[in-house]
């Protein structure tokens, strides 16, 4: 039995992500028929997002690996969970990274400092336009350039507690996990278009290990969920971040132009 997915606009803008590892999407307005709502942040969870933000911003070169699950809603109202499985290198100011690989996708995404590259490797095409010279420039002018809301995003920039703060308007402290046997603490928040849930390592490491996102405004609620897995000692070459074109394959004049999962 083949089922036709519904790919959403926000569900698109998942598969889109840069990251495997998901955070709040940007927020500019409030969603259709959403009611004001008071901001309430608990400080103890304020607290602790703001110690990750410092912790992940002063990491000069890491590598990230993890497992992203996107649940689609087929036209029968059905839910249907997508794998992916995510692998980030960074190196600051100007180097970055990133694979997506799992149902219908097989993505790298290359910047070198001075061009931004995304190949398509089933499709076998790639596309590259040259980008601005720091990793958190060339992720907001991608983002904009193409119009993507891109969850994870957030994290890579040094002003991630700044940005993932925007327009919340509540968040708590749930409580102390385990996640793959690693102590964390739990925070929940709200803004005007998601819930977000995120669990932070705990100890003197505050690295984020676990992050769901379910969308307030869309029928049946999809989410998207991501598990983290930090390496902050890599021995990757600089070459990792370089795209050279396999023989077979294709050049297109825009990222908009490639075929789209």
């Amino acid at each position: 039995m083949s089922c036709k997915i519904k790919m959403t606009p926000y569900l698109l803008a998942l598969y889109l992500a840069l990251l495997g590892c998901s955070s709040t999407p940007s927020v500019s307005a409030e969603a259709p028929g959403a009611v004001s709502e008071v901001t309430n942040i608990e400080p103890e969870a304020d607290a602790i997002l703001k110690q990750m933000s410092d912790y992940l911003a002063g990491i000069q070169k890491f590598e990230m690996t993890g497992h992203s699950s996107i649940e689609s809603v087929l036209d029968s109202g059905q839910k249907i969970m997508l794998d992916l499985s995510n692998k980030i290198a960074l190196q600051r100011p100007n180097k970055l990274f990133s694979s997506r690989i799992g149902e219908n996708i097989d993505q790298r995404f290359f910047y070198d400092g001075k061009s931004f590259t995304l190949y398509n490797a089933q499709d076998k095409v790639y596309a590259s336009i040259a980008a601005p010279d720091t990793v958190s420039k060339t992720l907001d002018f991608v983002l904009a350039q193409f119009n993507l809301t891109a969850p994870g995003i957030d994290l890579l920039h040094k002003n991630s507690h700044e940005r993932l703060s925007n327009e919340l308007l509540s968040g708590f402290y749930v409580g102390k996990s385990l996640i793959d046997g690693v102590e964390c603490h739990h925070l929940a928040f709200r803004n005007t278009e998601v819930d977000w849930q995120i669990w932070i390592q705990t100890g003197d490491k505050p690295l984020p290990k676990k992050y769901i996102i379910t969308s307030r405004w869309i029928t049946s609620s999809p989410q998207y969920s991501t598990t983290m897995n930090w390496n902050l000692t890599p021995d990757f070459s600089e070459n990792i971040f370089n795209f050279v074109a396999p023989k077979d394959v294709k050049k297109v004049d825009s990222i908009n132009a490639l075929p789209q999962p």
